[in-house]
């Protein structure tokens, strides 16, 4: 039998070697943060139907009865979130309206715009609040940050402007829980401006209109 030299062998295996094939595995994937939806029923519609003029103070503001939409915030995993406004009427803002007929604490950053006439007459203001909020854990209170989330302290549900963010705690806290699901109801209360300020000869229209945005925080 002949014996196979080193070099041969060598050779051999280098020739085998090179033969092989080779395959690559590559791994791919996104993870991705939880996402949420705000929707508000009634198609975020409040209708504060027909207002006698008759009933309207002529040298005072007045106050309406508040009307309001259930609203819900469902996300696909528990997220800390908040809720931010913008008041797309912020030109026909009544300037310190809601502090004369609520109370000190509805500053302007808390007053939004309820439309002009059609010669440029404000027609008044009103405040939004969440109230009734019921979340994935027990007494769900909510809390408030003036410098977009920051900095946290217990509120009333009232939705503010600018740099203000509402959001949803425990009962004992005073910083955003992380949620999944939360419910409630949404108010609106408005302010009609001073009669002697408007022409009531012409039907007059309210022309709210506020955008909320959820915050992740």
């Amino acid at each position: 039998m002949k014996s196979v030299s080193g070099w041969a062998l060598g050779a051999l295996l280098v020739a085998l070697g090179g033969n092989a094939n080779a395959a690559d595995l590559l791994v791919k994937g996104t993870i991705v943060p939880a996402s949420c939806t705000l929707s508000l029923h009634n198609g975020g519609v409040v209708d504060f139907g027909k207002i006698r003029a008759a009933e309207l103070s002529p040298n005072a503001y007045t106050r309406l009865q508040s009307r309001g939409v259930p609203f819900t915030v469902n996300c696909d995993g528990g997220t800390r979130v908040g809720v931010k406004t913008l008041d797309n009427r912020s030109s026909s803002k009544v300037p310190g309206i809601l502090q004369a007929a609520l109370g000190p604490g509805y500053n302007d950053a808390y007053n939004y715009g309820l439309g002009t006439t059609a010669v440029g007459q404000r027609i008044g203001g009103y405040a939004l609040r969440v109230t009734d909020s019921v979340a994935d854990f027990p007494l769900v209170n909510t809390i408030v940050s003036t410098n977009n989330g920051l900095n946290w302290s217990r509120g009333n549900g009232a939705l503010g402007q600018y740099q203000n963010v509402m959001s949803w705690s425990g009962f004992f806290a005073t910083h955003p829980a992380s949620v999944q699901r939360v419910s409630g109801r949404l108010e609106v209360q408005p302010v009609i401006n001073k009669t002697s300020e408007l022409d009531i000869t012409q039907e007059l229209y309210l022309d709210g209109l506020a955008t909320l945005e959820l915050r992740y925080l």
